[in-house]
């Protein structure tokens, strides 16, 4: 078994120094610090499994699943899910992790690391009996302290608040993100309480595939901000068209104030800002256009798209995606194809 171990853990860590080193060398291709942390975050942990495969090579006998609550666990994965948080959070409200606020994230690991240094001894806990017998004895405690600060950690993305104007960050990638690093923390927590290889596998390989989900998403799928006018998204004055029928109403919206350029208006939030029901606005959209609601704002991106790559056939496409209220490549180009008939780029081709 810890052969297998072993073999485990050299595959995660060529897929982390592999997505470290591709985002490092992509860090600059962006204006916020996404791939940086995410670079950091998969060089670290690569080196932290280099150490424990070395340690596991030159000792034979020893058994990396044997210890319960092990301390350079507890503090690792402590460590760990923060440098791994760090990204997300950049994703949500760029350039807001400063100062103080990236002192505070880290001061968990301050706490529970400090008396380590300081010379206090961990005892080791080899059963659930060891752990009950020790339970109250301050090196125990200070484990079980670190255990459960990690679940709040893994939890502080549900309430960081982002601006859609400077985050590709939606409700639907937030949730998602949060319950992959509630995956890690709850093998983490079968891995360092119980003694069961099998927990260290499948954390190992779980986080490797995080890492690569992410290193694609940040590559491949996520659209970076370039910065959209404050004006647009907000309520506006509807005094204008207060006494107007519906469909005039939704007009306003969407060819003056440009709600389709938000990532995050629904039916629902259209409805609310007007006051009525969103079956009606549903409805009002489809028999002025023929299409649903979300068809009606995909289309009203597309054209903001192909007319800008009228004017300049060399601009940045990716970056226009993002101004026009897409959060990913993918659906930027289907949308585009699917209303235009080809791609952006033999769009462009057609007027160049």
């Amino acid at each position: 078994m810890t052969t297998l171990i072993t073999c485990c853990f050299g595959i995660c860590m060529a897929v982390y120094m592999a997505c470290g080193i591709l985002l490092w060398t992509k860090r600059k291709e962006v204006q916020d610090r996404s791939r940086l942390y995410l670079s950091i975050f998969g060089i670290v942990v690569s080196i932290s499994y280099l150490a424990r495969i070395a340690t596991m090579t030159n000792n034979q006998e020893l058994k990396p699943y044997m210890e319960l609550l092990p301390p350079f666990s507890v503090i690792g994965g402590l460590l760990a899910i923060t440098l791994f948080l760090i990204y997300p959070i950049e994703v949500m409200r760029p350039r807001w992790l400063n100062g103080w606020r990236l002192l505070l994230l880290f001061s968990p690991i301050v706490f529970i690391a400090a008396p380590a240094l300081f010379g206090l001894r961990f005892q080791p806990l080899m059963s659930m009996s060891d752990l009950w017998e020790h339970i109250a004895e301050p090196d125990v405690v200070l484990r079980l302290l670190g255990v459960v600060t990690l679940t709040f950690i893994s939890l502080l993305l549900l309430v960081i608040p982002y601006n859609w104007r400077m985050s590709s960050a939606d409700y639907h990638w937030v949730r998602r993100t949060t319950l992959m690093a509630q995956m890690i923390s709850v093998l983490y927590f079968g891995l360092i309480l119980t003694n069961l290889a099998v927990f260290q596998i499948l954390h190992s390989l779980w986080c490797a595939f995080v890492i690569a989900y992410f290193t694609y998403n940040e590559l491949q799928v996520r659209l970076v901000p370039v910065g959209v006018p404050e004006s647009l998204g907000d309520g506006g004055d509807l005094s204008v068209v207060e006494n107007k029928d519906l469909w005039q109403q939704v007009s306003y919206l969407m060819d003056i104030k440009e709600y389709w350029r938000n990532p995050d208006t629904t039916v629902a939030s259209v409805s609310q800002t007007l006051g009525t029901n969103r079956i009606y606005v549903a409805r009002c959209i489809k028999e002025h256009t023929g299409m649903t609601f979300n068809d009606y704002m995909n289309s009203k991106r597309v054209d903001f798209m192909a007319n800008l790559l009228r004017q300049n056939p060399t601009q940045n496409q990716k970056q226009l995606f993002f101004a026009a209220g897409f959060r990913s490549y993918p659906t930027a180009h289907r949308n585009f194809v699917k209303f235009k008939g080809c791609s952006p780029t033999e769009y462009v081709g057609k007027f160049s």
